[in-house]
This record gives C-alpha cells, structure tokens and sequence, in this order.
C-alpha cells in the first residue's frame, strides 16, 4: 500500500527526472556555438566555369565551354590529359559553320556565337591527326539570360526540431504515463 506522501514523492521525483531529461535533450539539440573571437572562415565555395559539355573522340577527350558568346574547346589525351595541338575543328551552330582557332596548346577558341538557352545541339567536325569525323554535342544553357549554372550545391531543408530533441521528449512523455499508471494500478 502506497501512501498519499509516498506517491508526492514518487511524482516530485518523477517531475525531476522529466525536467532533467528534458534539458538534456535540449542541450543536446542546440547548434554547437563558437567561443567569441573563434571562427572558421567563410563556408566554402564552389566555382562554376559556364556551361559545358564533355566528349569523348577515340583517345581523345573533348570539354566545350560557353561564355559571353565564345566556345572554348579543351582537347587532351583521355589516357593521361596531355594537351593536343594541330588539331582543325569546325562546329555547326543552327547552321552557320564556326571555325576554331588554337589560343594555347589544346585550348581553341570560336569567337562570336550566339546560342539561344535551353539544349542546343551542335556538330562538331574535326581532324585530329590521322582522325576525321563528326559528333553531335548537345550542350544546355540556362533559361534566363545572363544566369550561369548554380553553384551552390543542393541541400535538405534543416529541420525546425532536432530528432534528438523529439526522442527526449517522447521518452520524458513515456516516463511519465507508465509512472502515473503504475501509481494509478496499485491498491489502495
């Protein structure tokens, strides 16, 4: 038999217990806060070079960039990434043939196109030392004008109440029923 004081005890230090559980939980949760005059710098960045697309011609490897109405064409050794020189490459844009020139070894630039945003497809012709052929390229550009691709990488929502913080609190809720029907059980 459990006695009116006895059962005041019992719930004090069950509302205790609760209380303590509860802060804990809490603490637990809380965003870790740098100490004044501590600090990690800014968040780190990534940079994005224009809209690009990516080839592969034989050994070669292909990257064709657009910005500010220039294509850049990067080709290089697909085995080691050694630059190619000497190579004669001429792109088709909504049917206007582009002739590249070489800037720097396996660097080649065409001047002066414009390509409309969303997916444009060009065709690439080239001669590449022995090898001659042509490739379809479809390279996408942003569908606003001057926007260039994000560069802040995607990210989930942060939620408003840590898990952590729930389960604390489902646990202080479950304490608490199971303390109250175990008083509530037993003869009087």
């Amino acid at each position: 038999m459990v006695s009116d004081m006895d059962r005041r005890k019992l719930l004090r230090h069950l509302g205790t217990l609760t209380a303590l559980l509860l802060a804990t939980f809490i603490a637990a949760a809380a965003p870790g806060r740098a100490e004044e005059g501590h600090s990690h710098g800014p968040a780190p960045r990534t940079i994005s070079v224009a809209p690009r697309t990516e080839l592969r011609i034989g050994n070669q490897e292909a990257v064709v960039a657009y910005d500010r109405g220039k294509l850049v064409l990067f080709l290089q050794r697909y085995s080691d990434g050694q630059p190619t020189s000497g190579a004669t490459l001429e792109m088709t844009v909504d049917f206007v043939p582009v002739s590249f020139e070489e800037v720097a070894p396996g660097t080649y630039v065409a001047s002066e196109v414009m390509l409309a945003a969303g997916r444009n497809d060009l065709e690439l012709s080239y001669k590449i030392g022995e090898r001659e052929g042509a490739e379809t390229i479809a390279l996408m550009l942003p569908q606003t004008a001057g926007q260039v691709a994000s560069s802040r990488p995607a990210s989930a929502p942060r939620a408003a109440v840590s898990g952590l913080l729930l389960a604390g609190i489902a646990a202080a809720i479950y304490a608490a029923v199971t303390a109250l029907l175990a008083l509530r059980s037993r003869p009087a």
